[in-house]
């Protein structure tokens, strides 16, 4: 398969950080009357139902071979597993706070990516630089985490989230089916939509499959996370996947938390603070440090 060119590869990568940035806004909106678990099914089952004619638009076909399904399996443990989590914690979390404990899984990700995969990331400046940009995520959100109640519940599920997220990640490279980025993830989407439903069966609030109240906002909410964030985003993606390192691919959750964070100020008036701003800066200061440290040693010596 032909290697995509760099500028290809960093268009995809860098999409894939802006909609990940707005999708914890969106869960919540999406979430307003009907629930979340409606506002994460609508979302999936729409998404998967559009992911088709954009995939023959692509003039590609899905592929049912062994390893493709395999692919498609491994994938669905982030889009059902992970989100489900993460759709229900948001309920309870800041969105800002949403994105920065789903920000944890980089660490997950290098991790499995050394042990499963046996990339070589796991250097001094990479876990310096990871280390430096989780101190930058406790400072931004070291006043909003509660350890009690339903705040110690929803903190906790979404370090599981993360970690189910950073396992689906290395999963995918690990089965590294000869399928396309884009084949992989409508596979996946199918996959968890159909998961989906049954779960919105089986725990529909008395019966109740249709909810009689969602807003306007909420709808285009759910309409913007199947188009952006799951269809192209998952595409995009799966593609830049297919082509990079899974531990740098697991940076894109260290940096969605820091426009996130200015989003919910932006929108929903979410508390910008001193300590957040200087959290900002370690978290780009540990990115810049993980990925070009060891390169700027090389160049001064």
């Amino acid at each position: 398969m032909t290697q995509p060119s760099s500028a290809r590869l960093g268009f995809a990568y860098v999409a894939v950080v802006l909609i990940w940035a707005t999708t914890p806004l969106g869960i919540q909106w999406s979430g307003a009357g009907g629930g979340f678990l409606f506002g994460v099914t609508a979302r999936m089952v729409l998404g998967a139902l559009l992911a088709l004619p954009v995939l023959w638009l692509l003039g590609q076909r899905m592929s049912f071979a062994p390893r493709a399904l395999m692919a498609y399996a491994a994938g669905s443990l982030a889009i059902f597993g992970g989100m489900l989590g993460t759709y229900w914690a948001a309920q309870h979390l800041a969105s800002g706070m949403v994105s920065v404990m789903f920000g944890t899984a980089p660490l997950f990700t290098s991790l499995l990516a050394a042990w499963v995969l046996g990339e070589r990331t796991l250097n001094g400046y990479w876990l310096g630089g990871l280390l430096l940009a989780f101190a930058g995520l406790g400072l931004i959100f070291h006043e909003q985490i509660s350890l009690e109640g339903v705040g110690a519940w929803a903190v906790a599920i979404m370090l599981c989230s993360a970690f189910i997220h950073a396992l689906s990640t290395v999963l995918v490279k690990k089965v590294n089916a000869p399928i396309s980025g884009s084949v992989t993830s409508v596979g996946a989407l199918w996959f968890s939509a159909v998961l989906y439903l049954l779960a919105w069966l089986v725990f529909a609030p008395e019966g109740d499959y249709w909810p009689k109240e969602v807003s306007g906002r909420a709808w285009g909410a759910i309409v913007y996370l199947a188009v952006f964030g799951s269809v192209f985003g998952f595409m995009l993606f799966f593609f830049a996947l297919r082509h990079l390192p899974a531990s740098l691919m697991g940076l894109v959750t260290l940096l969605t938390p820091v426009l996130a964070l200015w989003l919910g100020w932006w929108f929903e008036g979410e508390v910008l603070s001193l300590a957040a701003m200087l959290g900002t800066l370690l978290v780009l200061g540990g990115l810049a440090w993980a990925q070009w440290g060891a390169m700027l040693r090389r160049h001064s010596m």
